[in-house]
């Protein structure tokens, strides 16, 4: 007959074994994640890009609301009163001869806050509060360019803009 208190306490090799055999599937499970993990596509939400002047933010969303047109990433934010360019523009005009070559001078030395466009046609970016300016592109399935340009006030909440027609500055096809 066999004694109880033999089966009840395992050997030493045993204990060894069960423990070498619980490592190999620990490393096991972790090596399989590790290269599931490497295999994962790249981020694919929106990324956040963040006005760094100091001062608190405010979320500003950026929607591509035109049906077959892909916004090209990224999104350049300004912080520049586009309004207020155009007035200096219109009040002595004989400093340009165009208000593009104007607003490049103006322009020239701005770092533009830039957020990267999501698939799904969406940017998101913290700025501080003030007036802000939105440069944006999107190409058409027709091989028709839209481009915005947008003067965006942020002030005390997050805010959604949604790009539209109605809102696009210019609207080109080349052939």
């Amino acid at each position: 007959m066999t004694d109880p208190t033999e089966d009840s306490n395992p050997s030493l090799a045993a204990i060894i074994a069960s423990l070498l055999l619980a490592i190999v599937i620990v490393g096991g499970l972790v090596i399989a994640g590790a290269r599931i993990y490497q295999r994962l596509p790249a981020h694919t939400g929106p990324t956040v890009a963040i006005d760094r002047s100091g001062s608190s933010t405010l979320r500003v969303v950026v929607r591509n609301r035109v049906v077959n047109a892909t916004l090209r990433s990224p999104l350049e934010l300004y912080h520049f009163d586009l309004a207020a360019a155009r007035r200096e523009f219109e009040a002595s005009p004989r400093q340009a001869k165009q208000f593009d070559d104007f607003l490049g001078r103006r322009m020239r030395d701005l770092t533009p806050v830039k957020a990267e466009v999501s698939p799904e046609g969406i940017a998101v970016a913290m700025l501080s509060a003030g007036d802000w300016w939105l440069h944006a592109t999107a190409a058409l399935d027709t091989g028709e360019k839209i481009e915005w340009r947008l003067p965006i006030p942020v002030s005390d909440r997050d805010q959604a803009i949604e790009l539209s027609f109605e809102n696009a500055y210019e609207r080109t096809k080349e052939f």
